[in-house]
């Protein structure tokens, strides 16, 4: 196969070509397809369904997406493509379909070390674009969000492909002390980000893909939107506490017209939500780039140290942080982590375990955990619920009831049996509370201490259960319809 070179008549234009009938031809026909079906009023919805079932890969793929929190809410659950567009609507579908056959694409083409850390900010800069778009009003956050996933699709469909030239470029952005887009216009003839606009005309994507990467962005548009969350997922890989850093996230805070106190605890969680959503997209070397904010950057929270004490002050910190998430209309993701946190860290725990009730209601199981050995508490803590003989988790989730238990525990007559959840999670200090949402029990919030620490102070069941009721203030709110 011919690689393009800088001396080709016209190379941007060259590559695009290469990429369309050479590198990216079966992504290329979908996304035409798509398009096609897009961009005719007359085409009824089920045509979109029609060309995502031809692959079974994209089908289950579209279906994980359209099934994640970040997409649906806490609304029923989707097992059919069909239901995905009436319950998300056509443009989110054909969004999620888009943004899974590009990844794929790169994915099949194997994915280089440039390519993986341009996937990594850009699932990192997409979740921060989302939410400053439902801060600020925006109609479709989840546009913006797709939107941001595909701005830098020029760069990483180069990078994927480009071969001996690629190896040039990358060898000249190492050594030059120059902008990359002038390296890029001395080696290649063109800017990357040109690319990205070529791509995104020739694919029919989203016009805020296009738009984006035009000179001038205005701070009130939706594109300033895509440029912020860029920009600090950018800034974020030269450490939380850069200058950069700082800057960044002074005119994210613009963007968002909020100041930077409202911001600064909103962006710790978004961090770790994007790692997620890389990870649930298949990416996982791109999640595991994706910079977490650590212990005295300024962003992350205090750790909690072996054996630490409950910190009130730190409870107050967390409250304040999950009230602000909701303020600025986070995914109930953000605040369902902060409550995981602040069970953990706040209340002087060794460990802590968030857990959701299945949609069918048969089970209870780890969503996340914090603490000591938390992988094996994450597959230790699955409890069957349905046809289960009465007992604490049954009572617990069936009624409400809060478990709170000592280490030396013996239990009495006629109360419900703890033997589940001793067997699995051994004999410690365990404190269990609800999380409602819709009016019905949908997850719990779980602490514990080893016996060899000091029993929880009073108080800590009253502390746990105020974390429960605001993450379950979180899901109701995403729960609700969304106001035009």
């Amino acid at each position: 196969m011919s690689v393009p070179t800088a001396t080709a008549s016209d190379p941007l234009e060259t590559w695009v070509d290469r990429l369309r009938s050479q590198d990216m031809p079966i992504f290329s026909a979908t996304l035409a397809a798509i398009g096609e079906v897009a961009g005719d009023e007359a085409s009824p919805t089920s045509a979109l369904g029609t060309i995502i079932l031809r692959d079974a890969g994209m089908t289950a793929r579209v279906l994980r997406m359209a099934n994640s929190v970040f997409f649906r809410g806490e609304s029923q659950r989707v097992s059919t493509i069909s239901r995905a567009i009436v319950v998300l609507g056509f443009d989110t579908v054909r969004n999620i379909a888009v943004s899974v056959a590009l990844i794929d694409a790169f994915l099949a083409g194997g994915v280089r070390e440039r390519v993986a850390a341009e996937m990594a900010r850009c699932f990192h800069a997409a979740v921060h674009a989302r939410h400053a778009a439902s801060a600020r009003g925006d109609a479709s956050p989840e546009e913006v969000f797709i939107a941001t996933l595909l701005s830098h699709i020029g760069e990483m469909a180069f990078w994927c492909f480009s071969g001996e030239v690629g190896q040039k470029l990358d060898k000249a952005l190492r050594q030059s002390k120059a902008q990359p887009e002038q390296v890029e216009m001395e080696v290649l003839g063109f800017r990357l980000r040109t690319l990205t606009q070529k791509l995104a005309r020739e694919w029919a994507l989203p016009g805020l893909v296009v738009n984006a990467c035009a000179d001038g962005v205005r701070l009130d548009s939706r594109e300033a939107l895509v440029v912020a969350g860029y920009r600090l997922a950018v800034a974020a890989e030269g450490g939380w506490d850069s200058e950069r850093a700082r800057v960044a996230m002074r005119d994210y805070a613009k963007v968002l017209r909020q100041d930077i106190a409202t911001v600064t605890p909103v962006v710790a969680a978004h961090a770790r939500e994007a790692a997620r959503i890389a990870a649930f997209y298949g990416c996982e070397d791109a999640a595991a780039r994706i910079p977490q904010p650590t212990p005295g950057s300024g962003v992350a929270p205090a750790e909690g140290g072996d054996g630490a004490e409950a910190d009130p002050l730190l409870q107050l910190d967390v409250a304040r942080r999950m009230t602000a998430l909701m303020a600025a209309r986070s995914a109930s993701t953000a605040v369902l982590d902060l409550a995981l946190e602040g069970a953990g860290r706040a209340l002087g725990a060794d460990r802590a375990v968030l857990a959701l009730v299945a949609p069918n209601r048969a089970q209870l199981a780890a969503r996340a955990t914090e603490g000591h050995g938390a992988q094996q508490l994450m597959r230790h803590f699955t409890f069957l619920l349905a046809g289960a003989p009465r007992d604490a988790l049954t009572e617990l989730v069936d009624h409400g009831r809060v478990i709170d238990i000592d280490a030396d525990h013996v239990p009495a007559p006629g109360l419900p049996s703890v033997a589940r959840l001793r067997a699995a999670l051994g004999e410690r200090h365990q404190i269990l509370v609800p999380l409602h949402a819709q009016n019905q029990v949908v997850g719990v919030l779980y602490i514990d201490r080893a016996p060899s620490r000091p029993p929880f102070p009073a108080g800590t069941q009253d502390a746990l259960l105020h974390l429960a009721q605001l993450a379950g203030l979180a899901l109701d709110a995403a729960a609700a319809p969304r106001r035009a």
